[in-house]
């Protein structure tokens, strides 16, 4: 087994956002034994059974003959802390690659970037490899955040690659909610005026909201999210 940590301890102290860096002899044998694609993948697997399939960088020059360094989002991701224990696979065959995945942000603001789209597909295309759950990525070089979207619908497998035509079902972001109805209350001043200045015996006219004859639908307006419930091709954006 290995350890693994964050690049904030290397002697670096920073990698790549998507993918890790192994010893020397370890990314060596790895790269000796795949031979079906030009990228190596893995899968790293925590002491109680959590799963992640990532990219290998590189090598790192680190003297630590069993460390693995990995992005923050990684250790996030298996649930484990900085140097617990890992076992590294790797994915010797290649696995498909993806067709159609369901992407949802979990926040709005992760979609209000202008090149969100052709960010997502670098973004995608970095990465390599998808699975499904949580999903960590940086949709713009320029401002180094970490967004967080739900990875579903993965086909044709639970695993895939990210080349070629994929597309991608984007929908409203976990956080986005709807605008309630409402119903306009008058205040007493404005009932007064409705009434006829005063005038008591003149009646009010039907309300809109509640008459069974008349249905109006009041609504408070509505954010708009960029491709929501749509399907788009990220080929049809950005061809890296």
């Amino acid at each position: 087994m290995s350890t693994l940590y964050s690049y904030t301890y290397s002697s670096e102290g920073h990698g790549p956002w998507w993918g890790i860096r192994c010893p020397s002899h370890m990314y060596q044998n790895i790269v000796n034994r795949v031979q079906e694609t030009d990228r190596c993948f893995v899968y790293l697997t925590s002491v109680r059974g959590d799963t992640l399939a990532v990219a290998i960088e590189g090598p790192h020059s680190d003297e630590q003959c069993n460390t693995i360094f990995a992005p923050e989002w990684v250790l996030s991701r298996l649930g484990i802390e900085e140097g617990d224990s890992v076992t590294m696979d790797p994915i010797l065959e290649a696995p498909p690659n993806a067709e159609l995945v369901r992407i949802q942000p979990i926040t709005v603001a992760s979609v209000e970037n202008p090149i969100f789209v052709e960010g997502l597909t670098q973004a995608l295309n970095q990465l390599g490899i998808l699975q499904e759950g949580i999903l960590s990525a940086i949709v713009d070089p320029s401002m180094p955040e970490l967004h967080e979207f739900l990875v579903e619908n993965l086909n044709p497998a639970k695993v895939c690659l990210a080349n070629g035509d994929l597309n991608v079902d984007l929908v409203s972001a976990v956080d986005y909610e709807e605008a309630d109805t409402f119903k306009y209350n008058a205040s007493p001043m404005e009932e007064e005026f409705i009434r006829g200045n005063g005038r008591p015996n003149t009646p009010l006219p039907p309300d809109p909201i509640s008459s069974p004859l008349v249905p109006v639908s009041t609504t408070l307006p509505t954010m708009f999210v960029p491709f929501s419930g749509k399907g788009y091709r990220m080929s049809d954006y950005s061809k890296n």
